[in-house]
């Protein structure tokens, strides 16, 4: 029989030594009385034991990361259905936990170690694998989980030896889902369209102010996720786990906070955008949980409270495994026939709110003398439930039809093979087009003072005409009528808050590459002056109306050389078009291996 020594040998005696076996897998954690996290050594030597241990669990490597250490997914299934194909034929909700993206924020690891145990040693939850299948990823950043000092964490209560935020490339893979610019993100991509899990879990540490909840977190609310998702959130997950956690002995928020720095002015919350975990699953129509366990309570308390929240979770989805599948069943055909009207791009406040008890503690605003900056000192000792509104309500800002198609010119390879590490599927024109378009100017463009996440990044205001354009042989053409659609949409529109053109990966589209020297701009320029009233009557106005502009040469100088027959006409033109008419022939376009 495979795997049935571990704790003692054989079924009978492994099933009726449930002590012995928990005493043989207690954690690192708990050996500790909490004061240290279990280094990625003892972490993967843990799951190794517990895959050796238990029939219903398979460690399985999925990448390596930059410093050459090994990726993996705990898989875990009663039917022993260890690859994508089997899993999904048990009809189970297959649920992806993903512990240390920022690996310093480890209390998810240390909670999913102690709910293995309990799930396939001990058996004591062995029901929360009744209707659920689960990949767990004990650490994701295994980098910066081995950067684990004392000092890494200043806002946070233990362990002692907390991992670093950032991977050893120094980027933040919660800043990384769109780009997929890190090793381990692109690992991670392969993975989530290996599975395509039906829920998704993402365990964090909170920062911020400091209140009486031990969790906070946030689920499918706002309208970046599918109407159906939403509705299934509100109605199945949400009241049970609330409930649930609290009966547990543990204060429960959603992750919120007070607006303009005071809880007197209200609670505020977030729509997560798509470079986060949690935006990017709400792409694929799969609601993502987001735990933030409260840094200001101790680790034996978070660790806890994190195994609580996450046995509640797989509670729910045994429970309403029909629903949830139905609910993304009906999410996926709908954007597989592209009938979800328009797409928000970013959002605002709707200026509801409802009032709310949210238990915190009294505080002062402290004057510091040194900086001549304030800050919030709370006081534990005096806890206090202030009934504000609390702003959780959202609607879009700006919005974009769903093109039938995105075509996009062959020379840009680099981006398409960026969108392919997403599972997009990417076909080639097979014979020349000619077709009415509507394509972008970008204009009032700017630029980022300082790097983030390793882009320089530009905004500007999307400026959309229709237009005719002949496209070659080879341009590349993105189907929209794809269970990738959504993700398709928010890296090709400009206006998206995470478009591949925002993040700098076509900043040479706002290069001017020809120049014209003083003694030629300046002859034609005056000639223009003269002989253009309307070009004129501009230039005057925006002499008397824009100082900076009369005051620059330069700028006076780029004004009629803009305007003249030498200016380049492709400036600021952003070169993927969206065809809202019916495909035309196409043939498959061959991924590089890394995309697939």
């Amino acid at each position: 029989m495979k795997k049935m020594l571990g704790c003692v040998i054989g079924t009978v005696i492994l099933l009726s030594s449930s002590n012995l076996c928990a005493a043989d897998f207690t954690t690192v954690a708990e050996r500790s009385d909490y004061r240290v996290t279990a280094s990625f050594g003892e972490t993967i030597d843990y799951f190794r034991r517990l895959d050796s241990a238990s029939e219903w669990i398979e460690l399985q490597q999925f990448g390596t990361s930059p410093m050459g250490r090994p990726m993996h997914v705990a898989v875990v299934s009663k039917d022993r259905a260890f690859d994508p194909e089997s899993a999904h034929r048990t009809g189970k909700i297959i649920t992806l936990i993903q512990n240390g993206i920022h690996s310093g924020e480890i209390d998810g690891k240390d909670a999913c170690m102690a709910l293995l145990r309990d799930i396939a040693i001990t058996r004591e939850r062995a029901d929360l694998l009744d209707s659920v299948i689960l990949l767990i990823i004990p650490i994701i950043n295994l980098d910066g989980h081995e950067i684990n000092e004392r000092f890494t964490r200043s806002n946070q209560i233990g362990p002692e030896n907390a991992g670093f935020r950032a991977t050893a490339n120094w980027l933040n893979l919660n800043r990384d889902y769109m780009k997929a610019d890190a090793p381990e993100m692109r690992a991670w991509l392969r993975l989530w369209r290996k599975w395509m899990p039906d829920f998704f879990i993402d365990d964090h540490v909170t920062d911020g102010g400091d209140w009486q909840y031990t969790v906070h977190y946030t689920m499918p609310w706002f309208p970046n996720s599918a109407p159906e998702i939403r509705a299934w959130t509100k109605e199945f997950y949400d009241p049970y786990v609330r409930k649930a956690v609290r009966e547990d002995g543990y204060k429960i928020f959603p992750y919120a906070g007070p607006r303009r720095d005071s809880i007197e002015n209200g609670l505020g919350i977030y729509v997560d955008i798509p470079r986060l975990s949690t935006g990017y699953t709400a792409l694929w129509n799969r609601p993502g949980l987001l735990v933030e366990m409260h840094s200001l309570k101790d680790y034996r308390t978070r660790v806890l409270g994190n195994y609580s929240m996450l046995s509640a979770t797989l509670e729910v989805l045994n429970a309403n495994r029909a629903s949830l599948k139905q609910a993304i069943h009906r999410a996926d055909s709908l954007t597989l026939a592209a009938a979800i009207g328009p797409v928000p791009l970013t959002f605002m406040p709707d200026g509801d709110s409802v009032m709310v008890d949210f238990e915190g503690y009294e505080y002062e605003v402290v004057h510091s003398e040194l900086t001549g900056g304030t800050y919030h000192q709370y006081d534990p000792d005096r806890p206090k439930t202030y009934h504000v509104p609390y702003f959780n309500s959202y609607r879009a800002r700006t919005s974009v039809s769903m093109p039938r198609a995105y075509l996009i010119p062959r020379q840009w390879t680099g981006q398409v093979e960026r969108l392919s590490w997403h599972g997009l599927r990417i076909d080639t024109l097979a014979a020349p087009l000619t077709a009415s378009v509507e394509m972008y100017r970008l204009d009032s463009v700017r630029w980022g003072n300082e790097s983030y996440e390793g882009h320089v990044r530009a905004s500007f205001k999307p400026v959309v005409q229709e237009t005719t354009v002949t496209f070659s042989t080879g341009t590349f053409v993105v189907d929209m009528r794809q269970p990738g659609a959504k993700v398709a949409l928010q890296a090709l529109e400009p206006g998206a808050p995470d478009s591949y053109v925002g993040w700098g990966l076509w900043n040479t589209i706002f290069e001017q590459k020809e120049y014209i020297e003083d003694y030629s701009i300046e002859p034609l320029a005056a000639r223009m002056y003269k002989e253009n009233a309307a070009l004129r009557a501009e230039f005057d106005l925006r002499m008397a109306s824009d100082t900076a502009f009369a005051g620059s040469v330069r700028a006076k100088r780029d004004f009629f050389y803009k305007r003249s027959t030498f200016s380049e006409t492709q400036l600021n033109w952003y070169p993927v078009a969206r065809l809202m008419t019916d495909l035309p022939p196409v043939q498959p376009w061959r991924n590089t291996d890394d995309a697939r």
